[in-house]
């Protein structure tokens, strides 16, 4: 009897014990709001500040009720920033709100026209405009389109892990017929692809002749390169 007696008490204080607790629960307030950014390759397109206020904004989040506060609400505040990738969104120790945030990356820089504002397009291909705090330093790609860029992206997205050409290629120029040239950070020259057909050939070809050129001093001799015509580059002197 004694034993019984003894569970039954148990329950009952448990039972009293998690009643109490979620009464506690359903009164807790956050206390405070931590966020934290990721870097993504020392680029900085989001800071915390501009985080905090997306959500100050919307709610002080000290003092409101733990109960209220919807979690995809505070994503979806942070989500409004343009650079903002991927949000997190926690309650922690303390009563603190942890909000994690990665940013998305650009890869190329599009220019359209004088009339037209440039954007950054990010790992993906999709647009990004440009951060009035920082500017990412990112091959520039000249195009009369959004859509007519892309092949000046793919481009770009076949070298950025080659450590030679990502740092070579400067400006990408895509005409009206889809041909691209590349305009390279050192020498003088424009350099004609045509077309993305047998890229890596291209590139070796391109390898080759610019270590020659550089043995020879005269890298800047050059203001054309073509490299449209098989086993071969064409090259055309300054006169």
């Amino acid at each position: 009897m004694l034993t019984i007696a003894a569970a039954v008490l148990v329950v009952l204080g448990c039972g009293a014990l998690v009643g109490f607790t979620l009464e506690s629960e359903s009164n807790a307030r956050f206390a405070a709001l931590k966020v934290d950014v990721e870097e993504v390759d020392g680029m900085f397109f989001v800071d915390a500040s501009a985080v905090k206020a997306a959500i100050l904004e919307n709610d002080s989040i000290t003092g409101t009720f733990v109960a209220d506060l919807s979690l995809s609400d505070v994503s979806n505040w942070v989500h409004a920033i343009p650079a903002v990738d991927e949000v997190r969104v926690y309650p922690g120790l303390n009563r603190t709100l942890h909000v994690h945030v990665t940013q998305r990356k650009p890869l190329a820089r599009l220019h359209i026209s004088a009339d037209v504002p440039d954007q950054y397009l990010d790992e993906n291909g999709a647009l990004l405009p440009l951060s009035s705090h920082y500017t990412a330093r990112v091959p520039v790609i000249h195009a009369n389109s959004a859509e007519a860029a892309m092949i000046g992206f793919k481009l770009v997205e076949a070298t950025r892990e080659h450590a030679l050409w990502s740092a070579f290629i400067d400006q990408i120029e895509v005409n009206q017929e889809g041909q691209l040239a590349v305009i390279p950070r050192i020498g003088g020259a424009r350099i004609n692809f045509d077309s993305l057909d047998h890229l890596e050939s291209k590139l070796n070809k391109l390898e080759v002749f610019y270590r020659e050129q550089i043995t020879r001093g005269n890298l800047n001799a050059y203001k054309n390169i073509d490299l449209a015509f098989k086993d071969q580059v064409v090259a055309q002197r300054y006169y």
